[in-house]
């Protein structure tokens, strides 16, 4: 299995006057420095919860389609849209599963694909490697503002992680509770 970022988020969710608050950092000097960590921290955050936070396209890879009626998007919740279900044969020839085969799950804590009613996965047989390709829209929203507050001051604490030295005992307290802030909705894949 494989992500790729097809597009990035277009905003970030702390600003970079929101970020130099929190920081106490006056001036322009470090902008572009700044700019880089709130991404970083942003994409930790992220991975340490495997959640998206805003807007992004995304195509998720798999050798095969599951057992079971379901695909799991253990590394991508929330997911908004499902654009498009791809699979390829032994020859390389493309098909597309149609949409009415299956529902999209996005009430469920980890969002999935599940097949409908007396719907089965394609049987004909698959290249041996990246045979199928969902292209989705993943993420809380186009805005900061329908992303968790928790998750927002966890991307704080990661920032100022990245920016400022701290003695031993005050980094552990910071990075505990980012992560306690983070556990919260995070997804643990089984």
């Amino acid at each position: 299995m494989a992500i790729k970022m097809i597009t990035p988020p277009v905003i970030e969710p702390i600003t970079l006057e929101e970020a130099k608050q929190h920081l106490r950092v006056d001036g322009n000097d470090d902008d572009f420095l700044i700019q880089s960590l709130i991404k970083q921290a942003r994409e930790w955050c992220e991975n340490f919860q495997n959640r998206r936070y805003i807007t992004q396209s995304i195509e998720l890879v798999l050798d095969s389609f599951p057992e079971g009626n379901s695909i799991v998007f253990n590394n991508c919740s929330p997911v908004q849209n499902v654009e498009s279900i791809k699979y390829y044969d032994t020859a390389s020839k493309e098909y597309i599963f149609d949409s009415s085969n299956y529902i999209l799950d996005t009430d469920s804590f980890v969002n999935r694909i599940v097949l409908g009613y007396c719907k089965m996965w394609p049987t004909i047989s698959l290249q041996p490697a990246n045979a199928i390709r969902i292209k989705f829209t993943a993420g809380y929203g186009d805005t900061a503002e329908k992303l968790p507050e928790s998750i927002k001051w966890a991307i704080i604490l990661q920032m100022k992680l990245l920016y400022d030295d701290y003695r031993p005992d005050e980094k552990t307290k910071l990075e505990e509770a980012r992560n306690a802030l983070l556990s919260m909705n995070r997804v643990i894949p089984v």
